[in-house]
């Protein structure tokens, strides 16, 4: 299969030179996690997401935002070079460009899970046994959201299960979960400064510098507030066909994996499951 039967063709893009403010905007308009980031002459720079501007807050210009090192493939390449490049540089989307560097397409993981294991009835019979993530992070429900947003980070996920004081699953929480009630505050800070010469002389007095900084500050209060409690979830011996199925429904991107009564197991994520891809 080609990656062009799969991509989503002429995605929005944004252009340098571009602000942080103006990719907010973008953000919220088309409620997608990421955007291609070309130049004046519409070849690509890089990728610009949603979670690195917010996480920036004091960088006003997009060009110190982007990710540079991002996968590429053309139209006409095979689907599992793509699927590759995703895994080789965990990432969760190519960019498609034509033989001048210039953007057509773009193809995520939702894009496959969409259009092609959610629709191929022979991964009834393939299992996700060895393909989910036996470890996993978590974080109990009384954890505050800053510090369920940095367990979040250190994890790489886009997603971490809650657990209640037994160790049950008790929810999920993801990264637009713990982002969407943040906010952006201009903040003064203050630093003292020392002068030295060659007699290695420091200020008595210590002056003090005081400036403007932005930080992004969430709110106090505990994850379990703002969990997702209503789950979605897999056990070990679902096919694949069915998780693509469920993730597809619910527009979600990973199923906490259990056994029996909430005892969780692992996690699959979209990401885990196109290896199947690369089997065949």
């Amino acid at each position: 299969m080609r990656v062009k039967t799969l991509m989503t063709p002429n995605p929005v893009v944004i252009q340098l030179p571009a602000t942080r403010d103006y990719a907010m905007e973008l953000f919220r308009r088309h409620k997608v996690r990421s955007f291609p980031v070309i130049n004046r002459e519409g070849k690509l720079v890089g990728i610009v997401s949603i979670k690195r501007v917010l996480l920036h807050p004091d960088e006003d210009q997009l060009a110190m935002l982007v990710k540079r090192e991002v996968p590429t493939v053309k139209p006409n390449d095979d689907l599992k070079k793509a699927v590759r490049k995703m895994l080789e540089m965990d990432y969760r989307r190519v960019v498609v460009v034509d033989d001048e560097g210039k953007v057509v397409g773009i193809l995520t993981v939702g894009d496959i899970v969409r259009r092609y294991l959610s629709k191929n009835e022979k991964l009834k019979n393939v299992t996700i046994e060895e393909f989910y993530q036996k470890n996993t992070g978590v974080v109990w429900r009384g954890t505050p959201l800053k510090a369920a947003l940095k367990a979040l980070l250190l994890s790489n996920s886009m997603a971490i299960p809650v657990i209640d004081d037994e160790g049950r699953l008790v929810g999920m929480v993801d990264e637009t979960d713990l982002l969407k009630d943040s906010e952006v505050v201009r903040i003064m800070k203050s630093t003292e400064l020392a002068a030295s010469s060659e007699e290695d002389w420091i200020l008595e007095s210590h002056p003090t510098l005081l400036f403007e900084k932005s930080e992004l500050h969430l709110p106090k209060k505990p994850v379990e507030e703002i969990m997702n409690t209503k789950l979605i979830v897999a056990t070990p011996h679902m096919s694949i066909y069915e998780v693509a199925t469920k993730m597809v429904e619910h527009h979600i991107e990973q199923l906490p994996v259990i056994r029996g009564d909430d005892d969780l197991v692992g996690i699959v994520r979209d990401m885990d499951i196109i290896r199947v891809i690369l089997k065949n």
